[in-house]
């Protein structure tokens, strides 16, 4: 993965001055205060909730809640767990892509600590998890999360997701430490030109169904064709040709063999048939809505729930769904449901590659 040259990043840190770039260690390390707060709070809530505390811990835990902690920055903050609005104002004032979110769970708060990328020209993404509940309901699915953000819910694309195997991947191909910054412009550039296009809200149900029932061949069937029918393809070909680690963060890190061979086709070939492509992607779309409405039709080949549609355990038990739907309580037929299933998610992505090469490209 070849470095670029680096275009500066302008006011990075919110309202520091230009002249001051904090490393991401270094906000880390800034931030411990609060994260050993949200821990301890988090420790509380969970002895409270398995029945192991006493109404002490109660006290206990209204203290912790209300405690100040320091949250440095151009003005240093002291705020409290309890007054959440206060904390948003001072990590803003610390970096504009630090973002706190709070939930409750079972009458107890979970937290989501973040960097996030909500710049005009990408799409809403969080690059990051400083901090996270061990019990929290942020990610149901593991591709996406529902922030409040600027008063008003936003879904954010999880991208957090592949930052451990990317900088791993960038410190064996540089053959030195990574750099934090190269990982966020990596994860950028894969948001804004593939999967920007490739996940989007309405994917939501089906990618969590798939996770579910392990139809990996399905979800890649799927980034691939939303990826082609969302993207300008003539702009990604150009751009993709600038943004060389992206092909390399598809082929290495993110593990969809279909795109990364069409991404890499697109890079190398700019006479790319890319209107046929686009009528072969029209097709396979319809044909993976057939194949999922159908999987969600079966009925009777879930143990103990034999007399419900697979959709209606889907939407009822989302949340759960892995608990509810966990493989021993598959039966041989739905076992087979999911096998045809998958054969015909590969037959879809070979017809939309062979649209480019004839002679097939790997699957």
């Amino acid at each position: 993965m070849s470095r670029k040259k680096r275009k500066r990043r302008q006011n990075w840190w919110g309202s520091w001055p230009d002249s001051y770039d904090p490393a991401r260690a270094e906000v880390v390390e800034q931030l411990q205060p609060l994260i050993m707060q949200i821990s301890r709070v988090d420790d509380l809530s969970e002895k409270i909730r398995r029945g192991e505390g006493c109404v002490r811990d109660l006290k206990v835990l209204q203290d912790a809640l209300q405690q100040p902690v320091s949250i440095p920055g151009w003005v240093a903050r002291h705020v409290a767990l309890c007054r959440p609005h206060e904390i948003h104002s001072a990590l803003y004032n610390l970096s504009r892509e630090l973002h706190l979110d709070i939930h409750a769970m079972d009458g107890y708060p979970c937290y989501l600590l973040c960097r996030i990328d909500s710049d005009w020209d990408t799409p809403d993404t969080i690059l990051d998890e400083l901090y996270v509940s061990s019990r929290s309901d942020f990610f149901p699915d593991e591709h996406f999360t529902v922030l409040s953000r600027s008063g008003r819910s936003r879904t954010f694309l999880r991208l957090s997701l592949f930052r451990d195997r990317l900088r791993e991947y960038l410190a064996g191909r540089l053959g030195q430490e990574t750099d934090e910054q190269e990982c966020d412009e990596v994860l950028q550039a894969a948001a804004r030109l593939v999967i920007g296009a490739a996940w989007y809200e309405d994917q939501r149900l089906p990618f969590h169904v798939a996770g579910v029932f392990g139809m990996k061949r399905l979800r890649a069937a799927l980034e691939l064709v939303a990826f082609i029918l969302g993207s300008d393809l003539y702009r990604v070909t150009t751009a993709l040709r600038e943004e060389t680690s992206v092909v390399e963060f598809f082929e290495h890190v993110f593990e969809n063999g279909p795109l990364a061979a069409l991404l890499a086709q697109l890079r190398g070939d700019s006479m790319l048939p890319i209107a046929a492509l686009e009528d072969r992607a029209r097709e396979a779309f319809v044909e993976l809505n057939r194949v999922f409405s159908s999987f969600l039709g079966t009925i009777g080949d879930l143990r103990d729930l034999e007399c419900l549609e697979l959709y209606r355990i889907a939407l009822g038990c989302f949340y759960h769904l892995g608990e509810v739907a966990a493989p021993d309580t598959w039966s041989p037929a739905l076992r087979g449901t999911i096998e045809q299933v998958e054969a015909e998610a590969v037959e879809c992505i070979r017809g939309v590659l062979r649209t480019i090469d004839p002679t097939g490209l790997t699957i």
